[in-house]
């Protein structure tokens, strides 16, 4: 399984540099000398060889192998890095990787079946899961009020419905 890294922006310099926006610009993985894939979606990615990281003041520049002009580098940009998700180092035990909440059951306490986690929104103060099932799209923000347990062992997240934020098949909350 792929996951995506982060995002190629512009072109940076004439040497074949281009801006990388990383979702986690502490990350480890953030280093020369790897083999990263690259692609517009996981499907069609492939290998790059990261010559050289840096980082300046408005975030991380980086070189690919065989990148060597501003034109060629322009070619990278609004394509993603992927990484294979065991790659990523493992999560502390308050900590849950966005991409394994990606294809969970999303249940209220009662057992009823609400769908499945296709997204998660980064909208600052909090997350908001996108769950998908019974032929609409629900967003849940995931605060310990609406979401009451993650199990990925069991792949589901148990949510406790507010009257009028989430429809369940009875009709109400």
């Amino acid at each position: 399984m792929l996951v995506e890294f982060g995002r190629f922006g512009r072109p940076h310099g004439v040497r074949g540099e281009v801006r990388f926006w990383p979702y986690n610009p502490d990350s480890p993985l953030l280093v020369e000398g790897r083999t990263i894939r690259v692609g517009r979606d996981p499907r069609h990615s492939e290998d790059a060889a990261l010559e050289a990281v840096r980082f300046d003041p408005k975030g991380v520049v980086v070189k690919l192998a065989r990148i060597d002009d501003r034109d060629t580098a322009a070619a990278l940009t609004h394509q993603r890095w992927y990484e294979p998700r065991d790659a990523f180092p493992p999560a502390e035990d308050d900590e849950i990787y966005v991409a394994d909440l990606i294809g969970l059951t999303a249940r209220t306490h009662d057992g009823i079946e609400l769908g499945r986690i296709i997204d998660v929104l980064d909208t600052g103060p909090t997350d908001v899961l996108v769950i998908r099932g019974r032929g609409r799209t629900q967003l849940v923000p995931n605060v310990a009020d609406f979401v009451r347990r993650m199990d990925l062992d069991r792949r589901e997240v148990i949510i406790t419905p507010i009257d009028g934020l989430l429809d369940t098949p009875s009709g109400g909350a």
